[in-house]
């Protein structure tokens, strides 16, 4: 199969979804990725790993996803990097798909197949989940909705995170023991890592509130009091990475 050429694909829905499957890196941290896999005609799984922009990213840390996907789907497997448009390695802003390969030293080598990508799957593959795909595959990304529309989605997904059920109750009714209503699937580390990625996003959403929009003296002391929480956050964002890192280093050291 050539660098560009990728196996047709047996259906337009991928039979996993995964939005945020880890893998390790060389380092022996985690990292999180959106992991799509369709099933193929006569070859491997497609598996098309959406960069959600952590760490170091899907360049530095393209032989580890590689690896990992191999080590999970088989030595067929053809692993796809995907830039969402307007993310920082997205080309022109729209977006990016690049096929990797491994050669024999084990270094990853990136095939552009935006083209080839979109040919197969249509304009659904593109953009992050909750984007509209565009009508065509001829339109390179997907529309993002508007400010409101993110931050309704952000609280949304905080009260699912935090909301309970009932799952044990007396004979008269009362309820004696409730458990999340999400399915804890995420392992501690990842636990932790994806809240850090989430509490510094936040805060730079944050540092960009115009609390000023008079421009009065006032205004002026409440962007002064924004930057001081806005610099707390980040720092306790890294508090949380280092715990993060902790955890990693005692984990390798009982593997």
């Amino acid at each position: 199969m050539s660098e560009t050429v990728l196996p047709a694909p047996a259906r337009l829905s991928p039979v996993r979804d995964d939005h945020a499957w880890s893998f390790p890196l060389i380092s022996g941290a985690l990292s999180h990725v959106r992991l799509r896999v369709w099933p193929t005609k006569g070859s491997g799984p497609l598996a098309i790993a959406t960069d959600l922009m952590l760490g170091a990213g899907l360049v530095n840390d393209a032989e580890a996803l590689c690896r990992a996907v191999i080590r999970e789907f088989g030595r067929d497997a053809v692993v796809v990097r995907h830039f969402p448009a307007w993310s920082m390695l997205a080309i022109d802003g729209e977006d990016t798909f690049h096929k990797l390969t491994l050669d024999e030293k084990g270094t990853a080598h990136s095939h552009t197949c935006t083209r080839e990508v979109l040919d197969a799957l249509g304009p659904s593959v593109l953009g992050f989940p909750g984007d509209t795909p565009p009508a065509a595959a001829e339109v390179g990304a997907a529309v993002v909705p508007p400010q409101s529309v993110h931050v309704a989605r952000i609280l949304a997904a905080l009260l699912r995170l935090t909301d309970t059920r009932v799952i044990e109750r007396r004979p008269d009714g009362y309820p004696t023991r409730k458990a999340p209503v999400t399915e804890a699937d995420l392992s501690p580390l990842s636990h932790v890592k994806l809240g850090v990625a989430a509490l510094q996003g936040l805060s730079h959403f944050l540092g960009e509130a115009d609390v000023d929009e008079f421009e009065t003296a006032a205004g002026s002391k409440r962007d002064k009091k924004l930057a001081k929480i806005v610099e707390t956050l980040q720092e306790q964002a890294w508090e949380l990475a280092v715990l993060g890192d902790e955890m990693a280093a005692e984990r390798r050291e009982r593997d």
